[in-house]
């Protein structure tokens, strides 16, 4: 965790307000306190490794820090440290840590492992006060009496003018090796193991120096108890003149990447010299944790990172700058201001009056000077030099001299002044709670509330180029007044929110729109557009907008300042593109707070000097675009540790593609969880990252701040988890780190026994296939022998009736004849025996029917097709009637069963039998037509047909002449038909004839 403090310098005390004597002056920068795990703890060394890592040397242990997280190495937890007490660190040219202790022991942490490596032989006693290399790669060891000795072999030097415990030698290397010392006054290097002495032409010095370090430029930086100066090609080049700080008493000395001197001190904190411009002080009293400061760093980002005393700090340069009076505002928010044009600024607050800034001067002005309420609203400097003021209860004021009153028509409004606008001929608008107002030459004249306007709380005001001038309202939408015409849009109109804070006009008329519930919205030609969370955006609160001339928009949220391009958003709302790269600054950049005041005008401004002014609940921020400068560092990314089932795996230390083999994870493990880092210490809080993992996963995971992922189940497999990083200003690490690890099967999930069970198993499925097939053809089989019997038994039950009962018929008709002859003369006998004769030749034909039906013989379509035409013939030729044959002259073979063989004849006789009966028909045409999976007997006449339409689902009238069919004949027939899989069809009309149409299925009977 890392807590911010604000620096700032007071000139002097202040009153009671009305007015204050002396102003404020805010340092540009800020000082970061890590509190976890290191508040109120000594720090020794202070080092950041070439793998982005902070290593933080202590007396309880040597910690690592990231940026959010502490870890902490010791002698109980981490095998291979012996020692907690650490005094010094070096990171070697190989990426090897060496880690100094106060009981003079080494260690050395390589490869993510801690080795012992010392004490030297011949350790002259004492803490390793500070570790080097020397131009070979050879390890020197300083003690803190100042005897320098080399690991290897114990070799020691005594420094210049002897060791002492009671002055401290200083030590520095250059990036080529080469070691210089400070020790008594004189200066030396280290030359093939051994002090060669180094002379300086110190004509104009005292000839004691305290501290020499490398340059950026190749030279040398000297400090002596006159002055700090830089020594190149043999010349004194650059004179700082006397250091503020007490002289001997500089503990540390370093030279940032950007040119400037850091000095830090035993007992008066730490200096920061600038070449050409005034020192400046961080101390306990404005934020410094300690004022000893012990050891100190710069990042790969420039931040600089001071051990002290009593903890580890951070300074970084502020990008936001905090503008307050002495009395911090009483603790208010800012809600309104305007700034002129010489830089000075009228401030509106939330309960402590109206502020103005002057140069350094603050003065304040209350109850004294007129204002009745110190809730200010609103403030605003009209172009002639008015002051107008709006306030809660007390409406709107003008500036009278050193007072504030309500004057003419401004004493009429009552209710609280939110927005004040200047028009562009030089009209002001007043946006109260209940409506808006025009004043022109302090005269009201035009006035829009309930009556005129939904929800008329008025809060932005702006005017476009057309002269249509716009206001947002807190619930009523958006207002636009033109050419004398008011019009109010609202959600259902396209409008992202009712809910209206800000708003900003630009010159090619496009008004851009902040609300408080749904980010951003743009109007341009009629049409809204809305960019909220859903497009990137950081907030859904957007209470001011702000143009900075260089393409981007400033919006104050209460997450901070936001800057986003003018051409995103714009290709964003046209639809040729999805999300907007949207930039946030706040606590890590100086914000003090990171809720900006809304939803009162003058709310944001741009002074004469392109700089950006925003209402905070702590003062005013204040931004110049020109000097941001984005952190164009991609953060290194590590990942850090993969837990099993919440134990920790091992690691390869190189994780690069192909380094190291996939880590193995044993079989039967579950919930997994990897945890990774990006080192950014710019803002760590603001780090982003993406993660993959590829065997799973197809796609990037978007994982925000998070900085690790889990996974319940993995099925076995091999893995690559892949993670991405990008820092404050969206800057991506697109490398990233990986590891490859595999999930080790059980055996029944390996290879080789899947193969094992499914050949086991396409065996198996094989024998029950062969069983099957078996099984199938033997019932096939029994099957077709129980037809063969079933067939040879019809084919007996034919004979048996064709011989025995066709025999006893065809007799019974020819006595019925013989006993007819011998009858003349006796006519009741005689009819008698003509009825005996018809009902045995009626019965003879239906035995042949039967016996037909029966006969296996009969069992296809062509026998079939036969017997129809024969029976059709001589039926139809009894009634009279012509019979037209359309039948294949050599139909196919399909087999039939009896069924579908005696259903079709049963229908297809009930059909010519109504022909016969109620047609009145002289001509039938019969036909056969085969289909691909049935055949379609088509039974046509040339009667008086019927009304089919109006017959369908009726009952049968009783009169049998003016009906089809006799009783139940047209439902048998579909009947018949449906038993078989087959369908009956009619089409007739009065006076057309009638068409009937079999169609049976050959699926049941020879699909196979």
């Amino acid at each position: 965790m890392i807590a911010v403090v604000c620096l700032a310098a007071l000139a002097g005390g202040f009153g009671k307000p009305a007015a204050y004597a002396a102003g404020a002056s805010t340092l540009p920068y800020d000082v970061w306190q890590v509190e976890e795990g290191l508040e109120q703890n000594p720090i020794t060394k202070v080092i950041h490794t070439r793998d982005g890592y902070l290593w933080v040397g202590t007396y309880t242990g040597l910690m690592r820090f990231d940026g959010v997280r502490v870890v902490v190495f010791d002698s109980a937890n981490t095998p291979g440290l012996l020692n907690s007490r650490v005094t010094s660190l070096y990171e070697d040219a190989q990426g090897t840590l060496w880690i100094g202790h106060e009981t003079g022991e080494v260690t050395r942490y390589t490869a993510g492992q801690f080795h012992p490596a010392g004490p030297a032989a011949g350790w002259p006693g004492g803490a390793v006060e500070a570790i080097t290399t020397d131009e070979t790669g050879d390890v020197w060891l300083l003690n803190d009496l100042g005897m320098l000795v080399r690991l290897k072999d114990g070799h020691a030097l005594t420094p210049p003018g002897g060791a002492s415990p009671s002055r401290k030698v200083g030590i520095s290397r250059e990036p080529s090796g080469k070691v210089w010392l400070a020790a008594n006054g004189k200066v030396a290097t280290l030359v093939r193991g051994e002090w060669v002495p180094f002379p300086f032409d110190d004509a104009a010095g005292t000839n004691f120096f305290e501290r020499v370090i490398p340059a950026q430029d190749g030279g040398l930086w000297v400090m002596d108890h006159t002055a700090l100066r830089k020594w190149r090609e043999g010349r004194w080049v650059m004179d700082l003149g006397l250091c503020p700080c007490e002289a001997g008493y500089v503990s540390e000395l370093m030279e940032t990447h950007s040119g400037k001197l850091l000095a830090g001190t035993v007992r008066d904190g730490l200096y920061l010299l600038t070449p050409g411009a005034a020192p400046l002080h961080f101390a306990r009293t404005n934020g410094l944790s300690h004022d000893w400061v012990r050891s100190l760093c710069e990042d790969h980002e420039g931040n600089i990172w001071v051990g002290t005393g009593a903890g580890l700090d951070a300074l970084r340069p502020r990008k936001v700058q905090m503008l307050s009076p002495p009395d911090d505002y009483q603790g208010r928010a800012v809600l309104s201001f305007v700034v002129g044009s010489a830089g000075d600024a009228w401030v509106g607050t939330e309960g402590a009056g109206l502020y103005h800034l002057q140069g350094n001067q603050w003065t304040c002005f209350t109850e004294s000077s007129g204002l009745s309420n110190l809730f200010v609203w609103a403030v605003l400097k009209t172009t002639p030099g008015t002051l107008y003021v709006g306030t809660w209860g007390a409406g709107l004021l003008v500036k009278q001299g050193e007072r504030f009153e309500a004057q003419g028509d401004f004493a009429q409004i009552t209710a609280p002044v939110v927005a004040l606008y200047e028009g562009r001929h030089g009209e002001l608008w007043v946006g109260t709670t209940l409506g808006l107002h025009r004043f022109e030459a302090g005269k009201q004249t035009w006035f829009a509330g309930k009556d005129k306007l939904g929800s008329p709380d008025v809060r932005a005001i702006a005017e476009t180029p057309d002269g249509a001038l716009w206001f947002g309202m807190l619930g009523g939408g958006l207002g636009c007044l033109k050419d004398g015409a008011l019009r109010q849009f609202r959600k259902p109109d396209g409008l992202s929110s009712d809910f209206v804070l800000a708003l900003y006009a630009e010159a090619d008329g496009t008004l851009w729109i902040g609300t408080s519930d749904n980010g951003l919205c743009r109007l341009r030609d009629g049409r809204f557009a809305t960019i909220s969370s859903p497009q990137g955006m950081l907030a859904s609160i957007v209470s001011q907008i702000a143009d900075d001339g260089q393409g981007n928009l400033w919006l104050g949220s209460h997450h901070g300042i936001l800057r986003v391009s003018k051409a995103d958003l714009n290709r964003c709302a046209s639809g040729q593109a999805g999300t907007v790269r949207c930039l946030s600054y706040g606590r890590a950049e100086g914000l003090t707070s990171q809720k900006c005041s809304g939803g009162f005008q003058p709310g944001v401004c741009q002074s004469a000097d392109g700089r950006l002014w925003f209402p905070t609940a702590k003062g005013l921020a204040v931004i110049d675009p020109r000097g941001f400068t984005t952190n164009t560092v991609p953060p290194p990314v590590v990942i850090e540790e993969l837990l099993v089932e919440g134990k920790p795996v091992a690691l390869p230390p190189d994780q690069s593609p192909g380094a190291a083999p996939p880590v193995q994870i044993p079989a039967g493990k579950q919930r997994f969880e990897l945890r990774y880092t990006g080192l950014s210490f710019a803002a760590p809080d603001k780090v982003r990252f993406k993660y993959k993992l590829e065997g799973l996963e197809h796609d990037w995971m978007d994982a925000g701040p998070n900085r690790f992922v889990q996974y319940s189940y993995l099925p076995p497999g091999d893995y690559t988890f892949r993670v991405q990083a990008c820092n404050n200003d969206d800057v991506w690490n697109e490398l990233g780190a990986s590891l490859a690890f595999t999930v080790l099967p059980r055996p029944w999930q390996t290879w080789w026994f899947k193969g094992a069970l499914l050949a086991l198993g396409g065996g198996a499925v094989a024998a029950v296939a062969v069983w099957a097939v078996r099984l199938r053809v033997r019932r096939r089989l029994e099957q077709l022998e129980r037809q063969r019997a079933l067939e040879r038994e019809r084919a007996r039950i034919a004979r048996d009736i064709h011989d025995d009962l066709g025999a006893s018929l065809t007799r019974i008709s020819l006595l019925s004849q013989g006993v007819r002859a011998e009858l003349e003369g006796k006519p009741g006998a005689a009819a008698d025996a003509d009825q005996i004769y018809s009902t045995a030749r009626e019965l003879t034909r239906a035995m042949d029917e039967i016996v037909w039906a029966v006969n296996p013989r009969h069992d296809s379509l062509d026998s079939l097709s036969a017997y129809l035409g024969r029976f059709a013939q001589s039926f139809l030729s009894t009634a009279g009637v012509r019979c037209r044959l359309d039948l294949p002259l050599n139909p196919p073979h399909w087999p039939l069963s009896a069924d579908v063989r005696h259903n079709t004849f049963l229908a297809f006789k009930e059909a010519l039998n109504n022909v016969a009966k109620h047609a009145h028909a002289s001509e039938v045409r019969i036909s056969l037509e085969l289909e691909p999976d049935a055949f379609v007997l088509l039974i046509a006449d040339n009667g008086r047909g019927f009304d089919w339409a109006a017959l369908k689902g009726q009952p049968a009238p009783a009169d049998d002449a003016a009906r089809p069919g006799a009783g139940n004949g047209l439902l048998n027939m579909r009947r018949r038909l449906e038993e078989i899989g087959g369908t009956c069809e009619w089409d007739a009309a009065p006076g057309e004839g009638t068409r009937v149409r079999l169609v049976i299925s050959l699926y049941p009977v020879i699909k196979t």
